[in-house]
């Protein structure tokens, strides 16, 4: 899993880079204040807004605002160490200032008299300088309430390097008319802090750097032939015309326990299907209140979301056995408010990433930030830390609920380790894993080999011949683990009885977790194991594999992803990276010229067991990835895929600029109601089984592997490999395209005796032509010219190069775009055939870009600025023409992106056409 990065990033290079001013020089008291700090500069930051507001205090109809560098009464020196070093530092700023103090010695406060227009209940929010300076704040003499280190950054923008600027939500208050005393309150004596602005919002506030509730940046610096994508606040009225809430279960768990049954999911007490649309979020979230979260669920079911997979550690800092109450409250509010839309959680808990194992209690050996990659699968002291978070998750009572998770059907799914597998390179005996965690694995693989080879370790050894290995101690019952690399090259006896004891080991830790869970715990959703790839595709992925199957499904992770290099490109854009847009639709790789059919959409379903895509994103900098939902949608429904996780949302609204993974933006949130509506409903077929791969273990052990080719998708949760096949691996060889024919399954079974077999796809696969075809009829996968189509009865579509493609005639519509790039997808929102429907959803869109993004050039090529808000969207145009008896008289609404109607509704007319608007992203086709 990718760390998600605030780091703002955009994907298109076409237009001029936005001139401003830059003052000469930093004051030296911020530089010296950061350097302090350990501050490095904020990854890929905004710029700062452009908004026309005037300074000083302001108030709505619905907020009052007021500028924190001008308290009633305070204790904070007149001098501010953060004070802005020049003019453009000073324009991200409410007003051009702020208030701050560094390291003060004391307790500091803040008193601010405001004006409150009516009575009502308002929320508190405040911009301040990053997660610096905790506080609590009141009104008057009602309770104070606290505002943590841990509280979520609802925006992030740059004031000067180093430095940056963010809204937090403090909760809310009731307030009658007139005049009331605001007080703030540091935590802490020796705090680090700076705020610059406060808000009462009575309604929806969206964090917009400095702009007040209802400014916009608007188009003054917008490039030609580009739009500002600004949505209002969505209220969330009766008024919307597109609203995929009713998608959902009343209440999430209305049908019983989510439960694998043969190789899908269905509700316990109904026996009904579902797959899952879902997105990830980060713990950040928990540090959001119930109405912060109410919003968030509201919106994801809007756009047709129904799990969320809640990627964070629960653990209390250094004490790892303990779960930290606070994440537990903020875990059962989620819960909550998810269960409300009818929207399911699937709970990620353990990511060796998020620990730095020195001085942690269960990792003796380790020093300062190593990470514990592999030490849960053989280090009894971790897997008990990991049963004591799950009973405590399982068995304490959600006060917003009344019942604890372990009974709540709205707990569908429990992660037992995220991205960690036995047999990747991150596992490296006697080199990321010390030698006391070593002496642990040594003492377990020699116990198996006295049980499972000979009881003599001496002749186990001898047998083995080629000389010790470092670990290997007869006296001390210890035998020596190579490297998965050693094991792969050497391939002898010895390799053979470490590849299999690694095999079973990862399959019992796993086995254990499912047993504690499901029969000590009870709980009765479904569990899986990893999710991860491993050091070689062909041989350790099948046994990955198959040491996961003894849990309810089978996940995987995979992301697209093209040239980007930097010194933190794995989470964040940054000025100076190189980076290069790739376009899946033509393969096209992170090595320039390279192609690979090893696309994360292409599924193989492992031992009939249900199968998820828990993290999936064409992540930034790429103009090409607004193909990512359609493409995903399609044919996940073609393979029979149960899930799609995208990764990420930040626990909020749309999002004010593009990061290196966020989907809440128009190119990837904004295609999901069509593309949820077509995976969700089954608009597109799944397909019969095309291929069905056999491995025992008796030959996986002996190296034999899967019968792959060099490019075969999915094997390794989508990697591309790069290895000859196995020269002793037999059977019919699996076409790398076979899943964008039809289903593809992976049997991985004790003994040896099946058969594989291939279904001839010659009539679906076109070398020449580049095509590929669904054995379905209704998708084609043109790879030559970089587009994809959808021909369905109740779903239409194409996406890729379209303005290249000309007139692409289906069966219910013709598609013309005049867009070099973009998606269309036209979708029966009542099931029926496109050629009858009462209700019809047309989705559109482009490339969308943070305003003043430069990368001059083409290729692999320097990224000069990654701009900031707003976000920008290139003009759509094109037409779509019905091809139904009726057409005329069909009546169209544009929708604006909360779904509400932008104008006024009017028949589609005599050609039956749908002129494109260059700034709408959806429509609504009605009798």
């Amino acid at each position: 899993m990718p760390p998600v990065s605030s780091g703002a990033v955009v994907v298109n290079d076409s237009f001029p880079r936005r001139r401003r001013r830059r003052g000469a020089r930093a004051v030296a008291s911020v530089a010296s204040v950061l350097a302090a700090l350990g501050c490095a500069s904020s990854p890929g930051a905004a710029r700062p807004a452009a908004s026309g507001a005037s300074p000083g205090g302001a108030g709505g109809k619905d907020w009052i605002w007021w500028e924190a560098e001008a308290p009633a009464a305070t204790n904070f020196s007149s001098r501010n160490p953060f004070e802005p070093p020049d003019p453009h530092s000073a324009a991200g700023l409410s007003g051009g200032a702020w208030i701050g103090a560094y390291e003060p010695g004391q307790i500091l406060f803040l008193e601010y008299d405001v004006a409150v227009p009516q009575a009502r209940e308002y929320r508190f929010y405040a911009r301040k300088f990053w997660r610096h300076g905790p506080f609590r704040w009141r009104v008057d003499d009602q309770p104070w309430r606290v505002v943590g280190a841990d509280a979520v950054l609802l925006d992030a923008v740059e004031i000067a390097k180093g430095l940056s600027a963010s809204w937090v939500s403090g909760g809310g208050v009731k307030l009658g008319a007139g005049k009331h005393r605001v007080k703030i309150e540091l935590l802490e004596p020796n705090a680090t802090v700076a705020f610059d602005c406060f808000v009462l919002a009575a309604g929806p506030f969206v964090a917009r750097g400095r702009l007040k509730p209802g400014e916009k940046y608007g188009n003054a610096d917008v490039p030609a032939g580009w739009f500002a994508f600004e949505p209002d606040s969505d209220p969330f009225s009766a008024a919307a015309r597109l609203d995929l809430r009713w998608l959902n279960e009343a209440r999430a768990g209305d049908g019983g326990f989510i439960q694998a049954r043969g190789d899908a999911f269905v509700h316990e007490k109904t026996g009904k299907p579902e797959r899952f649309w879902a997105v990830n979020v980060s713990g950040d979230v928990l540090g959001s209140d119930a109405a912060d979260l109410g919003r968030y669920a509201r919106m994801l079911a809007k756009f047709g979301v129904n799990m969320v997979r809640l990627h964070a550690p629960l653990w209390s800092g250094k004490d790892f056995a303990r779960v930290d109450p606070t994440k537990l409250e903020g875990l059962h509010r989620l819960v909550a408010a998810l269960k409300q839309e009818g929207i399911y959680l699937g709970l990620s808990s353990y990511y060796p990433v998020w620990l730095n194992a020195g001085g942690v209690a269960c990792f003796d050996g380790y020093e300062g930030d190593q990470r514990p990659f592999a030490a849960s699968f053989f280090n009894p002291c971790v897997q008990a830390a990991q049963r004591g978070w799950w009973r405590t998750v399982l068995t304490s009572r959600n006060p917003k609920t009344g019942v604890p998770l372990g009974q709540d059907p709205a707990l569908a799914f429990i992660e037992v380790v995220n991205e960690d597998s036995i047999f990747f390179w991150t596992f490296k005996p006697y080199q990321s894993v010390p030698a006391p965690q070593m002496q642990i694995l040594e003492r377990r693989f020699g116990a198996w080999l006295r049980a499972r080879r000979d009881p003599s370790l001496a002749r186990t050894f001898a047998r083995w011949g080629g000389g010790p290995v470092q670990g290997d101690d007869e006296a001390g019952g210890r035998a020596g683990v190579m490297l998965p690399f050693e094991i792969l090259r050497r391939r002898d006896a010895r390799a053979r009885d470490t590849l299999e004891f690694l095999a079973e080991l990862q399959r019992a830790y796993f086995d254990d977790a499912y047993r504690f869970v499901k029969q000590e715990l009870g709980w009765k959703g479904s569990v899986t194991g990893s999710n991860w790839i491993t050091a070689d595709a062909r041989v350790l992925g099948p046994l990955d594999k198959w040491s996961n199957a003894g849990c309810d499904f089978i996940d995987r992770h995979g992301y697209f992803d093209p040239v980007h290099e930097g010194p933190r490109a794995a989470s964040a854009i940054t000025a100076g990276d190189r980076y290069d847009d790739a376009l899946a639709l033509r393969f096209e790789s992170n090595k320039p010229g390279v192609i690979s059919f090893g696309l994360p959409i292409m599924d193989l379903a492992y031992n009939g067991k249900p199968s998820t895509l828990s993290e999936v994103n064409w992540p930034s900098p790429n103009r090409y990835r607004t193909d990512m939902p359609l493409l995903a949608a399609a044919y996940a429904a073609l393979q029979g895929t149960d899930g799609l996780f995208f990764f990420a949302t930040d626990g909020g609204g749309w999002a004010q600029r593009l990061a290196k993974f966020t989907i809440a933006n128009p190119a990837a949130l904004g295609q999901f109601p069509a593309a949820a509506l077509l995976y969700r409903r089954g608009l597109v077929k799944t397909a019969d089984v095309v291929a069905h791969v056999e491995a025992d273990l008796p030959g996986l052990y002996a190296f034999k592997g899967l019968p792959v080719p060099d490019d075969a998708p999915g094997v390794d949760g989508g990697a591309m490999l790069d290895a000859a096949p196995p020269p002793s691996a037999s059977g019919p060889t699996l076409d790398p395209l076979a899943p964008l024919a039809g289903r593809v399954e992976v049997n991985v079974a004790a003994k040896a005796g099946g058969s594989s077999k291939t279904k001839d796809l010659s009539a679906f696969i076109d070398r020449n032509a580049r095509i590929v075809r669904s054995v379905t009829g209704e998708l084609r996968w043109d790879w030559g010219r970089g587009v994809m189509t959808v021909d369905a009865p109740a779903a239409a579509g194409a996406t890729g190069l379209l303005g290249q493609a000309g007139e692409l005639a289906l069966t219910a519509v013709h598609i013309s775009s005049g867009n070099l790039y973009g998606a269309v997808l036209v979708v029966a929102m009542d099931g029926n055939p496109l050629a009858s429907s009462a209700k019809i959803l047309v989705q559109v869109m482009t490339e969308d870009a943070n305003s003043g993004w430069s990368a001059p050039g083409s290729g692999p090529r320097e990224i000069v600025d990654v701009g900031g808000p707003p976000l920008v969207v290139r003009e759509i145009a094109g037409r779509i023409r019905f091809k139904r008896p009726d057409a005329a008289s069909l009546r169209v609404t544009p929708l604006d992106p909360n779904g509400y109607a932008a104008a006024a509704t009017t028949p589609l007319g005599p050609k039956g056409e749908l002129q494109l608007r260059p700034r709408t992203l959806h429509y609504l086709i009605e009798k």
